[in-house]
């Protein structure tokens, strides 16, 4: 008995080993290799005559750990929706943050020109925001929630809203050739422009998004039993649903608005989670948060050293590795066709 316990520790524990070392992996690879020793220096005495060690403090580390924060975002928001739509490959653009995401930005560069990626990604988290808050309320919010009916008119809200988001975005770009430059960037994805301001700005939400996520654990444990029995149980389907709602938007807002949307991390990290947490979802939420970290930096550092000494963008890399898992992941889901 006491060695299951010991089981989810043992296995958090080496996954947080993998995610550290996915982490100096990111400081210390990249266009131009630094030693360990440097990297090492850089941290805890940094030296700025160092060119190296400038290197990692002023660009290496912000990377890193928008990377680090976007993973365990993305893969967080990826377990809670899964579980509330009851859907295994359901991911967190199913409420629309990406393309108003994408939206907002493109609006801000027509109506004030270029911005600094610390404004931008403000807008991006505010634009993110709005489409999910559409989406809730096309679904009819708690009352639809607590009927049990959001895993079916959820898929069909967060595609109307992000179509129509995506086809004001389409006109925006032809008429606007500085619009068209940064939407490149914030529909496929990228750490390339992280910094240390829209880190600072940004990365408290994505630590109360966690942490709400956690605090909604049980009650989706509850309603996995289906909301007429989570009911009979004492719990509330629709506070309960709205408040993983708001999680998941917080969490893939604030990743969209860092990085841009980074696909399959949501989609992919919660089945292996779940590998790891079986059925308690508070396990699974915390071994989910250092594999989607480890994935985004493992990802971003390939992108960085396999055309050095340019780099490919993360969105790629992403695509290039999740596409094949996807459709695994597909033909478990469906079986065999007959």
């Amino acid at each position: 008995m006491r060695l299951r316990s010991l089981q989810p520790l043992v296995a958090f524990t080496a996954l947080s080993g993998l995610c550290a070392a996915a982490f100096a992996a990111a400081l210390i690879f990249g266009a131009r290799a630094v030693p360990p020793e440097a990297t090492w220096q850089a941290l805890i005495a940094f030296d700025p005559a160092d060119p190296a060690q400038g290197i990692i403090r002023g660009l290496r580390l912000p990377r890193a750990l928008t990377g680090l924060a976007c993973g365990a975002a993305l893969a967080t928001a990826g377990v809670i929706m899964q579980s509330l739509t009851r859907n295994p490959l359901a991911d967190p653009g199913l409420m629309g943050v990406n393309a108003g995401a994408a939206l907002a930005v493109v609006a801000a560069i027509w109506m004030f020109g270029p911005q600094d990626i610390a404004a931008l990604a403000v807008a991006a988290m505010a634009g993110a925001g709005i489409a999910a808050a559409a989406v809730w309320k096309l679904v009819g919010g708690r009352e639809i929630s607590a009927s049990g009916a959001l895993s079916v008119r959820l898929p069909l809200a967060g595609t109307a809203i992000s179509s129509l988001c995506l086809s004001l975005v389409a006109a925006a770009v032809l008429l606007n050739t500085e619009a068209r430059e940064h939407y490149r960037f914030w529909m496929v994805g990228s750490l390339g422009q992280a910094s240390a301001d829209s880190l600072l700005t940004l990365a408290p939400l994505a630590v109360a998004g966690i942490l709400l996520g956690l605090a909604c654990a049980r009650g989706l444990d509850a309603l996995a039993l289906g909301s007429d029995l989570a009911s009979g149980l004492g719990a509330r389907p629709g506070l309960i649903a709205g408040a993983a709602l708001t999680a998941v938007t917080v969490l893939s807002g604030t990743a969209v608005a860092l990085a841009g949307p980074l696909g399959f991390v949501g989609l992919i990290i919660p089945h292996a989670a779940r590998a790891v947490g079986g059925t308690r979802m508070s396990l699974t939420l915390l071994a989910a948060l250092p594999l989607g970290a480890a994935m985004v930096l493992i990802c971003d550092t390939i992108a960085r050293v396999a055309a050095r000494p340019s780099e490919i963008a993360l969105g790629a890399v992403l695509a290039l590795i999740g596409g094949p898992a996807f459709m695994f992941l597909l033909s478990r889901v469906l079986g065999p066709a007959r």
